[in-house]
């Protein structure tokens, strides 16, 4: 996940940008008003869900100043846009203050549109069986992975209308050796996220910023078993969250990311998903259409692609 660290002072109004990196995606700038109020304003330059943890470190003469001297995690809904502004205490004098932000790929705690169905993510017709996997010390409500096996390279689609962000390598242990799997990121209008992780990255069918469809063509599973000869292929929708929850061993544990368990539209009707039961893949339109413009509606009728 990339994170990247810019430090501002603001002296008599003057930004000193304290690095300058290439790789810079997202920039703040602060504009003063003619009552010496400071506004702050953001530029996204890369596409998806990303937010900001923004600290003011140090300020003078700030209205208020007790309820901004923290953290504020603040999600970038536009390209651009106003982050917040300050007020001065004395409205004769300036606001002097010094502040750090970073961001990370991703929405924190978005406002969730539940009345979202999504798609299994395979082909039209093929029965799965779904098993869930957890992550240590952490509750199932909190977050779980729904995996399939198959003994066949199944293809994989997209579960719902989304932005592919992200196309990534992670590192896992078979057999003794240190493989790589590919994960393919997609974001979602809403500020969640869906994992699709272990496609075969030399048979992906999409790139980098393809708006993808329910139902549409990703990839195929890659050429990694397990013991019986079974592709493992996982996938979960998920958000980023900041919060402390209780832990199995009864210990508070941060929660970067909190898992979201949608209504999947199958041939068995609207359903959620359990470990160890089967689930035959079904699309339909309502589904299908529901977050498509009229134009990508018109579009994706005319070239019969279902």
């Amino acid at each position: 996940m990339s994170k990247s660290i810019l430090a501002v002072l603001i002296f008599s109004f003057i930004s000193i940008n304290k690095m300058a990196s290439q790789n810079q995606k997202i920039f703040i700038t602060s504009v003063k008003k003619g009552d010496n109020s400071v506004e702050y304003n953001y530029t996204k330059a890369v596409p998806g869900n990303y937010f900001i943890e923004f600290d003011l470190e140090s300020a003078a003469n700030v209205e208020n100043i007790s309820a901004f001297r923290k953290t504020y995690n603040l999600n970038l809904t536009e390209d651009s846009g106003t982050l917040f502004k300050l007020e001065p205490a004395d409205k004769e004098k300036p606001i002097y203050c010094s502040y750090t932000y970073s961001y990370r790929k991703g929405s924190i705690k978005p406002q969730l549109d539940n009345s979202i169905v999504y798609f299994l993510p395979f082909k039209q017709n093929k029965e799965v069986r779904i098993y869930e996997t957890f992550r240590f010390n952490v509750k199932p409500e909190i977050w779980k992975n729904y995996t399939v096996f198959s003994k066949t390279k199944d293809t994989i689609c997209s579960m719902r209308k989304g932005l592919v962000t992200e196309i990534r390598k992670f590192a896992v242990s078979d057999k003794g050796n240190t493989i790589f799997r590919t994960e393919i990121i997609v974001d979602h209008a809403d500020g969640t996220n869906a994992s699709y992780s272990g496609v075969d990255e030399n048979l992906l069918a999409v790139k980098l910023n393809d708006q993808v469809y329910p139902g549409s063509m990703l990839g195929v599973m890659d050429n990694v078993v397990d013991n019986d000869k079974n592709h493992v292929f996982k996938f979960n929708v998920y958000y980023l969250s900041d919060e402390e929850v209780d832990g199995l061993d009864g210990k508070k544990n941060k929660v970067i990311e909190r898992s979201v368990m949608p209504i999947f539209y199958t041939a068995e009707g609207y359903q959620n998903l359990y470990s160890d039961k089967k689930y035959t893949v079904k699309y339909n339109d309502e589904v299908l259409f529901r977050e498509m413009t009229p134009q990508e509606k018109e579009k994706y009728t005319s070239s019969n692609v279902m």
